[in-house]
């Protein structure tokens, strides 16, 4: 990805069930703290599921975190970190060709080199919208 982008992270609360902006990460204290708006939560990491930004934005200059699903012309992109090759992927989750389905291919691949955007638009996200995962194939 590129040098020097903002490193931020949003956070899924598991108890409340929704997305929320990352404040601070406590590594060592295992506390994260999210922004609720008027007020802050704070509690250990396992109560949160964490999701990167992956220093991109979407065709509509939505940020592209892990977990977000993107579409064009109807195939369906989950955005992945690849431990293998430390850098974020495309994992094709709908498509009408089938040799592609399940693939990961890396994000960068999908960037326009004009816009510096990718060529696709985020949907949703598998926490708030899991039903993106459970697609015709």
């Amino acid at each position: 990805m590129q040098a020097g982008r903002e490193i931020k992270f949003r956070a899924w609360d598991t108890v409340q069930d929704k997305m929320l902006p990352v404040e601070s990460i406590d590594f060592r204290n295992d506390v994260i703290s999210l922004d609720e708006g008027d007020n802050s939560i704070s509690d250990s990491s396992e109560m949160f599921i964490l999701m990167q930004f992956t220093g991109l934005q979407d065709k509509n200059s939505t940020d592209i975190y892990e977990g977000d699903v993107g579409e064009k012309n109807g195939v369906l992109y989950l955005v992945t970190w690849v431990n293998h090759s430390a850098r974020f992927g495309v994992k094709i989750i709908k498509s009408d060709h089938v040799l592609i389905r399940g693939v990961t291919f890396p994000l960068h691949q999908y960037v326009n080199e004009d816009s510096m955007k990718c060529n696709f638009v985020v949907i949703g996200n598998i926490y708030e919208n899991p039903e993106l995962l459970e697609v015709d194939k």
